[in-house]
């Protein structure tokens, strides 16, 4: 009964973040929608950051997990990246879709709450190291997957702010593609 509670809670704070920010949901509004009162939420997380926090520990292990499972298919380099690519045009489709949570946390709390920035830096973190390890890990591919990192994270910035809409991201695979083959140059 526990784990449903938590469960039910961390889904409807995640939603609500999701849709209207940290900063803008109330415990009070997190209570409401997930069916439990208010002494509840402080009884299974202590606080608003202890909630934040659980919501994007559970999402970036959601994230890794549905990554990796994608990426672990593939042996070659582009195919790697191919699908990387791919399940974050997927992501930017789903309807549900606004932008990166992980980057409005840190831009919402900033300097606030040192675990909260810690659990997004941890998380940037392991998908430019992942993207380094899909590519070979060498010194090459560690650049390469800051620069794959930087054009993926302008492809979330941008599609959170005009959509996907007729925009089919053809040059942005083209420029990782590029990155991805100067790699194989680099060990030559």
């Amino acid at each position: 009964m526990k784990s449903e509670i938590i469960d039910k809670i961390l889904t409807a704070a995640e939603s609500l973040f999701n849709e209207f920010g940290y900063c803008a949901v109330s415990l009070e509004l997190v209570a409401e929608h997930a069916g439990v009162s208010k002494r509840t939420l402080y009884k299974y997380f202590g606080d608003k950051n202890g909630l934040v926090s659980k919501v994007l520990l559970r999402r970036n292990a959601f994230f890794k997990k549905s990554l990796t499972d994608v990426i672990a298919v593939f042996s070659e380099k582009k195919d790697k990246i191919n699908a990387l690519i791919s399940w974050h045009i997927r992501w930017f489709n789903d309807d549900d879709y606004r932008g990166c949570m992980f980057v409005r946390a840190q831009a919402e709390y900033g300097n606030m709450s040192e675990e909260i920035c810690s659990i997004v830096r941890e998380h940037k973190q392991w998908m430019q190291a992942s993207i380094a390890q899909w590519l070979g890990a060498t010194a090459a591919s560690e650049q390469a997957a800051c620069l794959i990192m930087l054009i993926l994270e302008g492809m979330i910035a941008y599609t959170s702010v005009f959509g996907v809409k007729e925009h089919d991201f053809e040059r942005e695979k083209i420029y990782i593609y590029d990155i991805v083959d100067a790699i194989g140059n680099a060990n030559a």
